[in-house]
């Protein structure tokens, strides 16, 4: 069973369509769906690396991004011990969403969820851009392996793309970058990133079955180059690192590139 005809089983199972038509228009739909799956997953292979068998899931995006969730890529073409966390479904066909969750609540059990309920109504979907592909991008985070601070930066991205239309495709081109500052990515831990569009040896985005898709990735900074970017520009701060050899890895901690 394709992984398309899995994320939509639950809707499948209250929602009929009548009629020929809408039924063509829902198998069309369906073989678009997989066939951008597939072409960014081979996209992903061939730049990064091997992909694992299982996606991270998001409990409060069950419905709203259907077949979409997290992976955790071992990046050996990139670099030595250095892993790409990545959204993987921001590009989807159906994407824009056109649903939201409401009254999202979740138990857990230490750090296990044990139960999660919320209530789906119609959400007005943000524009999609002419020729790209759902949202147009997909969002990564390079840094070191085994790391749980960069996918909890990836579903503060997801929520706020997807939850708030945040619209950082759009934001990154008009403003050559974007900086956030104080973002919580742990307990008691806080993290400022530049998004920027990747550069190579990074994938930098492929036209899928649906659109184009480029790749935006979040970059973690100093607080002295924060400040600096401020004045001088998100895309000065990143020839800075560029140049530095930093690139666009995340290294919390790390010295400022920048005087």
């Amino acid at each position: 069973m394709s992984i398309r005809k899995l994320a939509s089983g639950l809707i499948a199972a209250t929602l009929s369509l009548c009629g020929a038509t809408a039924q063509a228009e829902t198998d069309s739909m369906d073989k678009l769906w997989q066939a951008t799956y597939d072409a960014r997953q081979k996209y992903f292979e061939k730049t990064v690396g091997p992909f694992p068998k299982d996606i991270l899931k998001m409990l409060n995006m069950t419905g709203v991004w259907p077949g979409g969730g997290l992976f955790v890529l071992p990046a050996h073409k990139i670099g030595n011990q250095l892993s790409v966390y990545t959204t993987f479904g921001l590009s989807n066909a159906d994407m824009p969403t056109t649903v939201q969750m409401r009254g999202y609540n979740v138990e857990v059990d230490g750090k296990r969820a044990t139960k999660a309920e919320g209530t789906l109504s119609k959400k007005q979907p943000v524009p999609k851009r002419p020729g790209a592909a759902g949202y147009g991008y997909e969002f990564i985070v390079i840094s070191q392996s085994d790391a749980q601070w960069p996918l909890n930066l990836l579903q503060w991205a997801i929520n706020a793309e997807i939850g708030n239309d945040v619209g950082f495709l759009a934001r990154v081109e008009k403003y050559d970058g974007l900086t956030v500052e104080q973002i919580q990515v742990g307990s008691g831990q806080v993290v400022n990133v530049l998004i920027s569009k990747a550069l190579a040896p990074l994938p930098t985005g492929t036209q899928l079955p649906d659109g184009r898709m480029e790749v935006l990735v979040a970059t973690t900074i100093t607080d002295q180059e924060m400040r600096w970017s401020q004045t001088n520009g998100r895309g000065a701060l990143l020839r800075k690192l560029m140049e530095s050899g930093v690139g666009q890895v995340s290294v919390i901690g790390r010295r400022s590139v920048v005087e």
